[in-house]
């Protein structure tokens, strides 16, 4: 009889500790989940909050730019150019500054202690500054390219021994796609003479070269008519802004005398004009019976007595091979 109070309280004290055990356990549980739900609700809100945020800034960015060309005076060309890279940096700027400051947050809501972060940023961007002169030379120099709008994206520009079409501007960097179809990077750091082939306005310039036996106030006057109401030209009329000009003799040459072409176009229409120019004076040209000029030369030959292996005085004239 004793025994099975003896067992029965065991079998309470162990039912008691395995309770009391789970209970610990469960709220444990809770307590892991509560600490892992909230920071991971606060992670998932800080990544929406991000995104809501690019797609904020891309919009505003793009509506700003749509209002200024709107507005503008400037040739639309010139001004798409110009807003669409300042758009380019800005927008990249943007999204940095808030993916770093999102990457800090949700740092923190890991636990991790930023404020180290902090301090060492600051130490870390003069170690880099010390180390990244070139970078920072090339961000300057970006800078001032777009802040004096030397060129923009779509311009016709040689840097250098470079040249192309400026297909991407930023604050460190221009690439430039050649004829050829190859892409030239170029570190703005490095840019010290720009020649830009397409700002406001382009000019068309046609290099003429005729005989030395052609009658220059014929050619001149073919020339003259070629570009006489070229403003209401079909086929080139829309891409030019003036008369054209005949300069006149510009250079005598070995074999042939150059004359000069001018027509004031539009950015990026001068080698359309140029194209269509030539063409036209190649047909004028036969039409009227002008040939092209070819490399001419001229021996002079010193008279020898055969019988004495003398040389004549050039006035005297040598005999033929016949004896005449």
């Amino acid at each position: 009889m004793l025994i099975a109070p003896l067992v029965a309280s065991a079998i309470d004290e162990s039912v008691q500790e395995v309770s009391d055990r789970t209970d610990r356990l469960v709220a444990l549980a809770l307590d892991l989940g509560a600490r892992a739900i909230g920071p991971a609700i606060q992670i998932l809100m800080i990544v929406v909050l991000s995104l809501v945020l690019l797609r904020l800034l891309r919009s505003a960015v793009r509506r700003t730019v749509s209002r200024v060309m709107e507005r503008a005076d400037t040739p639309p060309r010139e001004l798409a150019s110009k807003a669409n890279t300042l758009a380019n940096v800005i927008e990249s700027a943007g999204r940095m500054l808030i993916l770093i400051v999102a990457g800090m947050m949700v740092l923190s809501r890991l636990g991790v202690n930023i404020a180290p972060l902090l301090a060492s940023a600051g130490i870390a961007g003069i170690a880099i500054g010390l180390g990244a002169q070139s970078l920072i030379k090339d961000l300057i120099g970006g800078f001032f390219i777009l802040f004096e709008n030397q060129y923009g994206v779509g311009d016709v520009v040689q840097i250098g021994d470079a040249s192309g079409v400026v297909e991407q501007l930023s604050l460190r960097r221009t690439g430039l796609r050649a004829v050829d179809g190859s892409f030239i990077v170029v570190p703005n750091g490095d840019i010290r003479t720009v020649t830009n082939m397409t700002k406001d306005w382009s000019r068309a310039v046609v290099d003429v070269a005729v005989p030395y036996d052609a009658d220059l106030n014929k050619v001149i006057g073919i020339l003259q008519r070629l570009v006489a109401g070229l403003e209401e030209d079909p086929v080139v009329g829309d891409a030019v802004l003036g008369p054209g000009e005949i300069t006149g003799v510009e250079a005598l040459e070995a074999s042939q005398v150059k004359l000069r072409l001018l027509v004031k176009t539009k950015p990026m229409e001068q080698w359309r004009v140029q194209r269509e120019l030539r063409r036209r004076i190649k047909d004028a040209f036969t039409e009227a019976g002008i040939s092209a000029p070819y490399p001419r030369s001229v021996t002079l030959i010193h008279p020898v007595d055969g019988n004495r292996g003398e040389r004549l005085p050039l006035g005297d004239t040598p005999r033929t091979a016949e004896g005449g």
